[in-house]
């Protein structure tokens, strides 16, 4: 196996697993250039949530975007369970006909809840000790973002950064409070969307994006209070795939152009 498959194995291996009751949504990155244009984009996450976002330019150089997203999970231990929902307001500039910028304020809020069990050496112990953690978490956030695209005919490729302040409202780890208000996050998102400009299908187009999710701080290692507030501002890694469907093409893909 050559080193760079392995790399993406442990890459995607990494996507799907974590300890951190929190998970953000992707960051968005409409790609509207005009003024009645819409968006609907929904993905799924290899670690199975699932998210959709639709998003609209009301006015030339002015979007509103709605998304949102939650994992279902019936598993009576070692679960993990989201829901959220975010609104946000922004702008964007074509800058010709291949590139494009913009910009995008919101504010989202949601819950989740994690249990696994970590076998973990604490201070007063000489063995190492099988711990339950079963976070809970209900939070707010407020959020800006930047993002940019190039289209290069039937590929469109993209870049988009958001920052993140996470306001908890309840966080407990087996019923307790665990010290922690506030985190910020830094929220890197590549993306590219493939498909046709012409044809039946001209309105759809298929999305890969990648992305991360990192605390600006972190906690110190080994001491089972500051393992939970590590735990929650752990590091996290995604990967989506999803459609991207452009309602404002459907009359013109049915005409033929």
């Amino acid at each position: 196996m050559s080193k760079t498959l392995r790399y993406l194995i442990l890459f995607l291996l990494a996507s799907t697993t974590s300890c951190s009751v929190y998970a953000p949504l992707q960051p968005g990155a409409p790609t509207l250039r005009d003024k009645g244009q819409a968006e609907v984009a929904g993905s799924v996450y290899l670690s199975g949530r699932y998210e959709g976002a639709v998003a609209y330019s009301p006015v030339r150089h002015v979007l509103v975007r709605a998304a949102g997203g939650f994992r279902p999970d019936n598993s009576a231990n070692t679960y993990f369970r989201t829901r959220q929902l975010e609104v946000g307001a922004g702008t964007y500039w074509p800058l010709g006909q291949r590139w494009l910028v913009g910009g995008m304020g919101g504010y989202g809020w949601g819950r989740g809840s994690r249990n696994f069990n970590r076998t973990s050496r604490l201070t007063s112990s000489i063995a190492d000790t099988a711990i339950t953690y079963d976070y809970a978490a209900r939070f707010g956030k407020v959020f800006g973002e930047a993002f940019v695209a190039y289209e290069d005919g039937p590929v469109t490729f993209g870049l988009a950064y958001r920052l993140s302040q996470v306001r908890f409202s309840t966080l407990t780890n087996n019923g307790l409070p665990v010290d922690l208000r506030r985190m910020t996050r830094n929220e890197p998102m590549l993306f590219m969307r493939v498909g046709s400009k012409q044809g039946v299908l001209q309105w759809a187009r298929l999305q890969v994006a990648f992305s991360t999710s990192s605390s600006t701080d972190a906690g110190r290692r080994n001491v089972e209070y500051y393992q939970q507030l590590e735990d929650v501002k752990e590091a996290r890694i995604f990967t989506t795939i999803g459609l991207v469907v452009y309602p404002h093409l459907f009359k013109r893909a049915s005409s033929g152009y």
